[in-house]
């Protein structure tokens, strides 16, 4: 990744501060192999709050689109990136409540004074693209007629077998 983009999370978020961003696909090291083309950008934007009750908050929105082999044909597929994350900044682990207690609307991080926001940016498209992408089976190369493979009646030796009575 060429540009850094390195703030202190808590006096981020303390301050109110945002930043925005764009980073192609072929930039996120670690998603690369996971896609079948490397064009196209993504867009980012990182705001800093504080909660009313006094909690250091960042949401990070991400948009653009993201190409992945199709699981059924191998061509691509377009897969949205359109996610909002919201995370609560917490001083150390210790401060993270278990699975438990947690609040599904927001996840945890723990405050750095040197946080690389586009390895934040990079960890939710990783965590948002699909493990096995595919097209809808109407758009899919592969008809449906493939797809419908009939498998030999396990039981169907058994015919043979069977005892006739007389």
């Amino acid at each position: 990744m060429t540009a850094q983009h390195i703030i202190n999370s808590l006096e981020f978020a303390r301050k109110k501060l945002e930043i925005h961003g764009t980073i192609e696909n072929s930039q996120l090291l670690r998603a690369r192999d996971l896609m079948s083309s490397h064009a196209g950008i993504i867009e980012w934007t990182l705001s800093g709050s504080v909660g009313l009750d006094g909690k250091s908050k960042l949401t990070l929105l991400i948009k653009g689109v993201a190409q992945m082999p199709c699981q059924r044909c191998l061509d691509s597929v377009s897969v949205d990136l359109n996610l909002k994350s919201e995370f609560i900044l917490v001083r150390d682990e210790s401060e993270i409540p278990s699975e438990d207690d947690e609040v599904d609307e927001y996840d945890y991080l723990v405050a750095d004074a040197e946080m690389d926001v586009l390895a934040l940016v990079e960890d939710e498209v990783l965590l948002t693209l699909p493990y096995a992408p595919k097209h809808s089976v109407e758009d899919c190369s592969i008809k449906s007629e493939q797809l419908e493979t009939k498998a030999p009646n396990p039981f169907a030796a058994l015919r043979d077998f069977k005892v006739v009575k007389k």
